[in-house]
């Protein structure tokens, strides 16, 4: 048992100064940042959608309608020759009757995917569209019965390259795209909800997606099947939890459909509560764990984006119906969310729509068009919050506009008012020891590690009083001590609510006093004795 001990504290010493290490490490990073625009040209040529090809060029797509057939044409832009191509005739679908309407598009395993049902007012059909750049595939399904009130968007989804999943009337049917051929996966008692429930259908980005019998009411039971991407039932879920029945499982379109830090989140466009969303993994192969996070400030959040930011953080943003012009703000937590419900740092836009794009895993970008001028702000992970601003003039546009945003590599992409922007974003990190000016006076913590059970002695070498500052390794200030007037103070490893802290790594910063460097320090735990 000694031995044992010994062994441990042994492990934890070591994992202790890797901490150090790592910290001190990353704390003398000084990121350089600098986006400029670099190109910007007008779209002479008519389009409804825009997607990222692999290569980072863009392929724009115009569909135009008729009586009976779709024709599809198209042009790139290509981002190393800052060029637009012309216009392509991709290809022209008939086969089927009346007008065909757009009721899915998204873009998906590397491709293209658009879903229209026909005709309109009546669906007896559905045409499905698969694009690869200029490549057209499609698939025409008219032999299976949709119902008048048939809304695709929430009873078809793409679960595979090959594979759609759509929820009928009276089972669930699994289409082959490439074979042409379908499935059925669920039928009878089985697949049949209550008239108080909606039947929904949700791919996964773990390979998976769930057919949803979904509670409308006030009503607390919910049925969730979970199947693979083949279509191979994996195991059933009852959700009780009463929040599910005042709420509706939002689609997978329009949001990222992937994980970020190794959960995947699903929107809720409820009844009761707009501005929640589910934070879901798998903590076994027959176990789908669900989370149930509000909005951070206000019930009248929703239009939520999510993306990674760094190794353990995460940015949302949200729009706030309930401010006076509608707002959006942008809110940092770390994750899980469910760990870390209370966000650290939030700043809010007014307005105008923030676009969020992650640059590398160190920076994000927060883009938005304004009347007459392009605002990107950059966010980066060695010195958040402290954002990165800059300006671009720009024709005057009524801002209410749709505007697109992509990214890739080092660059970033603004579509609005038929106007392409291309940014450039230089990253590098310097070495902030090396370029700063030495402080002039130091301060030194003692024991170094300290015991949470004991007392800290903070010096500084000027004999002065002034306020010091602790912060953990998330950047939170956990209280403010006075030194005195001999520049010397005792703590007792207490935050300003005179909780105790958690053990780890902390760091003492003088406040409105440069000339004196900050000092870093460990809290333990106390050792026990081995006798």
């Amino acid at each position: 048992m000694e031995a044992q001990m010994k062994v441990k504290d042994v492990m934890s010493g070591a994992l202790t100064i890797i901490l150090w290490i790592a910290v001190s490490a990353l704390l003398a990073q000084k990121p350089q940042i600098d986006i400029s625009l670099a190109n910007s040209l007008g779209i002479p040529h008519a389009y409804d959608d825009v997607i990222k090809l692999q290569s980072g060029d863009l392929q724009f797509y115009k569909m135009t309608t008729a009586n009976g057939s779709i024709q599809i044409a198209g042009f790139q832009y290509l981002r190393q020759s800052n060029t637009l191509t012309n216009v392509v005739q991709i290809g022209n679908i008939t086969g089927f009757e009346g007008t065909a309407v757009k009721e899915i598009y998204t873009q998906r395993f590397g491709k293209y995917y658009v879903i229209y049902q026909y005709p309109q007012g009546n669906p007896q059909g559905l045409v499905l569209i698969r694009l690869d750049a200029h490549d057209l595939e499609y698939r025409i399904i008219d032999d299976m019965q949709f119902s008048s009130d048939f809304i695709g968007w929430s009873r078809i989804d793409i679960v595979s390259e090959n594979h759609l999943v759509i929820a009928l009337d009276d089972r669930l049917e699994f289409f082959d795209f490439a074979s042409d051929t379908s499935q059925t996966l669920l039928d009878g008692a089985d697949y049949q909800s209550s008239p108080i429930q909606q039947k929904r259908v949700y791919a996964m980005p773990t390979g998976h997606f769930m057919y949803v019998k979904d509670t409308c009411e006030d009503d607390a039971v919910e049925t969730w099947f979970i199947f693979d991407s083949q279509g191979t039932h994996q195991f059933t879920m009852i959700m009780t939890d009463p929040w599910f029945g005042v709420s509706v499982i939002g689609p997978s379109y329009g949001q990222d459909c992937d994980f970020v830090h190794d959960r995947f989140y699903i929107g809720t466009p409820g009844m009761a509560y707009d501005s929640a969303l589910l934070e879901c993994h798998f903590p076994s192969p027959d176990s789908l764990h669900v989370f149930i996070i509000g909005a951070p400030v206000s019930p009248d959040e929703h239009l939520f984006r999510l993306v990674r930011f760094g190794d353990d953080r995460i940015l949302r943003s949200y729009y706030d119906y309930g401010t006076y012009n509608g707002d959006y703000f942008l809110y940092m937590n770390h994750s899980p969310l469910e760990d870390n419900p209370e966000p650290t740092h939030w700043n809010a836009f007014g307005p105008i729509e923030p676009h969020i794009d992650s640059i590398n895993d160190k920076i994000v970008t927060i883009s938005a068009r304004h009347e007459d001028y392009i605002l990107v702000s950059a966010l980066c992970t060695l010195d958040f919050p402290a954002p990165h601003t800059f300006t671009f003039p720009a024709p005057t546009v009524n801002v209410d506009l749709p505007v697109i945003t992509f990214s890739h590599e080092d660059q970033l992409f603004m579509i609005s008012d038929g106007r392409l922007y291309a940014f450039t974003v230089e990253f590098s990190v310097s070495n902030a020891d090396e370029t700063a000016v030495p402080p002039l006076h130091t301060l030194s913590a003692y024991p170094n590690p300290a015991s949470l059970k004991g007392v800290i002695t903070f010096k500084a070498s000027i004999k002065q009083a002034l306020e010091l500052d602790i912060y953990n390794v998330r950047g939170q200030r956990v209280d403010t001590i006075t030194l005195d007037s001999e520049g010397t103070a005792e703590w007792d490893l207490r935050n300003h609510k005179g909780a105790a802290l958690s053990a780890g790594v902390y760091f003492a910063k003088p406040r409105n006093h440069k000339n004196i460097k900050p000092v870093k320090f460990i809290a333990i735990h106390s050792r026990r004795s081995l006798s």
